[in-house]
């Protein structure tokens, strides 16, 4: 039973690690006391200790909820706003809570007038282009 475990853990950890995004991975490794107490109510289970399990399931939600304010750290964090993305949305001419298809929309609308191809110059477009690479990153 115990190499099964293991190989959950092992399992559970690659997960964590490579498909999971970055935002998630901080929430989740903040809060690993929780994840410590919810494995080992799980152990408890597959040994048949059902009281102890329940207890330790109940340390485990609270936890989750408790550990992030005694460490004083926010839940969730809006992502930082900084002068790139400003510099970005005000050369697209999108607002702060613009979506992938708006920000897609304004740079379709003015590279069309700003392409080399169109009479436009070659640096208009390459900044039109940077400021919609910039802000589709910071979406994802």
């Amino acid at each position: 039973m115990l190499p099964a475990l293991a190989l959950i853990a092992l399992a559970f950890t690659f997960l964590l690690f490579v498909r999971v995004s970055g935002a998630r991975r901080a929430m989740l490794t903040q809060r690993w006391p929780s994840l410590a107490l919810g494995a080992l109510g799980l152990f408890a289970l597959s040994r048949g200790a059902l009281g102890p399990a329940l207890t330790l399931a109940v340390l485990a939600g609270l936890s989750w909820f408790v550990f992030p304010a005694l460490l004083g750290r926010p839940r969730e964090s809006p992502p930082a706003e900084d002068a790139q993305d400003a510099e970005a949305r005000r050369i697209l001419g999108v607002g702060a809570d613009a979506s992938e298809a708006e920000i897609r929309a304004a740079y379709r609308r003015k590279i069309a007038r700003a392409h080399p191809d169109r009479g436009g110059a070659h640096n208009a477009a390459a900044r039109l282009t940077a400021a919609r690479d910039h802000l589709l990153k910071r979406k994802r």
